[in-house]
Formats: structure tokens, sequence, C-alpha cells
């Protein structure tokens, strides 16, 4: 093993806290597709131990996809990547932290309004507490909550943006990398969002309006259709059949054709085999507003299918 991959091995471990007891001898382990590299080195930690280990080859794509399967052929299974979401009484959660610090001179310089909500994933969120301090010491007012389901103070999921809900801010402090959930952010809360990366010390603002300009393309595309497929997962976390069903009705209240189709994973693939001018998204709401371009006929959310059945005229982002 090179040096290079004993360093980055190393900073694996130092971001995954495996100091828990676990009871039973075959043990299962479910990784992220960006942990899946250090899968060998994660398994011999374990043999070591005297574990007998089994890796999921699933795709792992958060705390709401735990491997049905595997858990079944195992006594425990950990879960590594995400916080607790679903109660599985044989799962462990095993959370990536990423140690980090802000520059507050940073902030004050871009973030002018004083009352800010502190919002972040997992990753970030779990050290909030420390950095609502920071902020409060240069000046801030922090609104730091605890969402629905969530394990950290001010955690946010791509589908779960509870803790900002009435929010009494002025504007949102996103801490963390990318800018997907910002979005999402900006979009749930109807407020201005500053996204900071304290890996990088990069600021920026925010905005929905690219994003529901897209949006509103697809459901005026799904206006033009008179057939559509109802996507539900098979995922313990994302499997909504009853609304699958409500969705059903009320195209068939229009007098159009809506079929409910299962699956474990939403593809293109998938999707190319039937013949379904439009698709609904049940499953993980990323599907839709992250991944849609990976489609090739028009995929879009519950509520954009309301709106474009004339049953609903707000926007709103599909939250699980």
């Amino acid at each position: 093993m090179s040096a290079e991959m004993v360093s980055r091995s190393s900073i694996i471990f130092e971001r995954l806290d495996f100091s828990f007891e676990i009871k039973g001898k075959r043990l299962g382990i479910q990784l992220p597709d960006g942990l899946k590299y250090y899968a060998s080195e994660i398994a011999e930690f374990f043999e070591k131990k005297g574990f007998e280990v089994f890796l999921s080859g699933k795709a792992s794509y958060g705390a709401c996809d735990i491997d049905l399967d595997l858990l079944k052929m195992v006594d425990v299974l950990l879960h590594v990547g995400h916080t607790k979401l679903l109660n599985y009484k044989n799962v462990i959660y095993v959370p990536y932290k990423v140690d980090y610090e802000i520059d507050p001179q940073t902030i004050k310089k871009n973030l002018k309004e004083r009352k800010i909500a502190l919002i972040g994933t997992a990753n970030y969120a779990w050290k909030f507490k420390e950095v609502a301090r920071v902020l409060e010491s240069v000046g801030y007012v922090v609104e730091l909550r605890r969402g629905v389901k969530m394990e950290f103070d001010g955690q946010i999921l791509g589908c779960n943006y509870s803790c900002l809900r009435d929010t009494e801010s002025d504007a949102i402090l996103f801490i963390g990398d990318g800018t997907f959930h910002a979005v999402g952010a900006a979009v749930y809360a109807g407020k201005k969002v500053y996204a900071y990366n304290p890996l990088t010390n990069e600021m920026s603002i925010i905005g929905s309006e690219d994003f529901l300009k897209k949006r509103y393309f697809a459901i005026s595309k799904a206006k033009l259709c008179n057939s559509f497929g109802i996507l539900v997962s098979k995922k313990p976390g994302q499997r909504r059949l009853r609304l699958a069903l409500k969705l059903k009705k009320m195209a068939e209240e229009k007098g159009m054709r809506a079929e409910i189709i299962l699956a474990d994973e939403i593809t293109n693939d998938l999707i190319e085999n039937f013949n379904f001018c439009c698709y609904i998204n049940t499953a993980c709401p990323r599907i839709t507003y992250d991944d849609y371009m990976k489609f090739s006929k028009t995929i879009i959310s519950p509520q954009e299918f309301e709106i474009a059945l004339g049953f609903r005229e707000d926007y709103e982002l599909d939250i699980i």
C-alpha cells in the first residue's frame, strides 16, 4: 500500500468512530460510494477483532437506504456515512464527521444580516454548537434548531429541512460543500441563503430562481402528457405507496392514465422499458431535483404533478 493510500485511509478512520460495542459474530457493512474505495481497510479492521465481515454491494444513497437483504444474513449491520433515521434493532449508524474551523471574518465580510439560521449536513452539523458560539462572538444572533428525526441541531437532508420550519431568521447560513442542499433551503424557507465552505474558506449567495425555472419547465412538459408512471421505491425510508395511490386517483379524476411502478433502483434504464409520457417520482426527491438530466423522460415531484393537474398553485418542495 502506498504512503498516500495509508494517509488517506487514516483520514477516513479519523472521521468514522468505530468505538461501539457489537453483539454477534457476523457483521455486515454498508458504505456509500465515496467510501467503498476503503472497504478493504474497514473490513480488515473488524476482521482483526474476530468478526466475519460481509460487504454490501448495493448503493447507499442515504440514511433512508438500508440493505435489508444483507441485514437478514448478519447479526449486525453497520450503515456507514449517515446519522440514524430509521429504527432497526440490529443496525448501527456510523456518521462521517468532517473536522473543520470557520473563519468568522470571512463570514462577517459577506453576510450582512445579523439574525441567521445555521444549517448543514450531518458531516458538518455535529460541530454546530461550537460554530454558533463563534458566530455569536462576532455579533450574530444564531437560530439553531433540531429538525424532525435529525440527530444534530441544524442538520438537514435533501428531503428534510424541518429545522427551518417557521424560521424567524433574516438569512440562512449553510455550512458545507456543494450547493444542492443550500438551494433546497432557499426554496423551502423562502429566505436568502449564504453557502460557506470551511475547507476552502469560500462563500457565495445561493438563489432559487434557476432551480424554479427548470422545475416549472418540467411542469409545463408534464401538462402536455396524458399517461404517467408513478415511481415507488422499495427502500425502507423512501417507500410511499399511500402517496402513489393518491396520485393515481388524482390522475384518474382528470381522465388520465397512471400506473404504479415499484423498483429498488430508479434509473433511466427502468423508465426506458415503459411507455409513459412522464414519470412522477415518490422515491428520493434528489432524483427529481438533482438527477433529472440523467433521464430521457420528464421526471416530476408529487407536488409538481399536482400543479400540472391544477390541484395546487404554489410551488413546494417534496419532503419525506
